[in-house]
């Protein structure tokens, strides 16, 4: 059997991960990024029980969770404190397999960078297009090199190259709100023991544990679209969110400035054109969705992984393809239509329709939320044997 070969465009998490995982598959992969130099911008990416599933079939599951403080319950408060939804580690656990773990974007990035050969990570290297005949793909850089594969991944985000030239670029929408994340130093702050999601009116702010005592953070507010920060951005954040429970003021004062980052809040309804040919998409590059849920990495982790597993055994590249889309799309596209309408709840600014959101979640029983959070984390049917053309 012939090995095959796989190009991905992007080394963030998602092309990170497939890149693993296609290399455990049997298969020679080539990743190319178009940055000088690998690394990943921000502060936490959350971690549910469907990326530790995922990572746990590519042999990398205890090596994320000595990133983490470990799996804990989350949930979503009001700004006074009070718990309006708590979803308690060892249900989660006893429900999917796993509870939830916080881990530093930076950290996470570097650990999958490490599993890869040096040789096969081309830094600076800008994908312009390309074209498929008879089953291979050949792709051309800015540079003018050429290379030819027999799978073309597009694992280059929201913005993506390979999705443009496969079926046009991604329509993105602005959500109406901008993200701010950063991380505490070591010891800085008591250490919270679970996640948490804060919401207010017109903005929310969330609390999550990581390893080395420190806590990953983030914050989202109403505002127009393009905003620049002010010179003393955490004092605007004070504004904004210092008369919140504790420890939120504490975090904010607590912050680095240089740790900040802040981005505005984008997402898209997936195609169905994951893949043509011997060309396909992975993570943003095919579902952009808003932070809210915290399945954005998570999504990107099981497409990678479950790539691999459907060229696993098998020189049909078409067909393979074909049924890892058919496993995906689903899921993504509930994960996205989920997330979006978190967010959108937590950006809520009217006094009366905001007091009718607290009470309504509240008073959801626990068993409906996790039915809900089924669609998202469940254990996905696996397409493989079954898929046709």
């Amino acid at each position: 059997m012939t090995k095959l070969k796989a190009v991905i465009i992007g080394c963030g998490i998602g092309g990170a991960t497939t890149a693993v995982a296609l290399k455990g598959s049997g298969m020679d992969v080539e990743l190319y990024e178009q940055a000088p130099e690998l690394f990943e911008v921000g502060a936490g990416v959350g971690l549910w029980a469907n990326a530790l599933r995922a990572l746990e079939t590519v042999g990398m599951l205890e090596k994320v969770l000595s990133l983490s403080a470990g799996p804990v319950g989350t949930g979503v408060r009001r700004p006074d404190g009070q718990w309006l939804l708590r979803l308690p580690r060892d249900v989660m656990e006893s429900r999917w397999g796993g509870g939830f773990i916080s881990v530093h974007r930076a950290e996470l990035h570097g650990l999958l960078a490490s599993e890869l050969d040096p040789a096969s990570v081309h830094l600076g290297a800008r994908c312009t297009g390309f074209e498929q005949e008879n089953g291979r793909v050949q792709v051309r850089f800015d540079n003018g090199n050429e290379i030819e594969a027999d799978v073309l991944v597009g694992a280059d985000g929201v913005r993506s190259v390979v999705r443009a030239g496969l079926s046009g670029p991604a329509r993105l929408r602005y959500r109406g709100y901008t993200n701010w994340r950063g991380v505490t130093p070591p010891r800085s702050v008591p250490l919270v023991t679970e996640g948490m999601d804060t919401w207010g009116r017109g903005g929310h702010f969330g609390l999550q544990p990581t390893s080395g005592d420190r806590i990953l953070w983030y914050a989202g507010r109403n505002v127009d679209e393009g905003g620049q920060d002010g010179d003393d951005i955490r004092q605007q954040l004070l504004e904004m969110f210092g008369d919140w429970h504790d420890p939120i003021p504490a975090v904010i004062e607590a912050t680095p400035k240089e740790s900040l980052v802040r981005n505005d809040v984008y997402d898209c309804w997936p195609s169905r054109e994951w893949n043509r040919g011997s060309i396909v998409l992975v993570g943003d590059a095919i579902h952009p969705m808003t932070p809210d849920l915290g399945q954005g990495a998570c999504q990107a982790i099981v497409d990678g992984t479950t790539l691999a597993s459907c060229l696993l055994g098998g020189n049909d590249v078409p067909l393979a393809l074909h049924a890892y889309r058919r496993s995906r799309y689903r899921n993504a596209a509930i994960a996205m239509f989920f997330s979006r309408t978190w967010g959108g709840a937590g950006q809520m600014e009217g006094r009366v329709t905001c007091a009718i959101r607290d009470s309504l979640v509240k008073a959801m029983p626990l068993s409906l939320q996790l039915r809900q959070l089924d669609l998202v984390i469940q254990k996905q049917r696996n397409w493989v044997n079954s898929a046709t053309v």
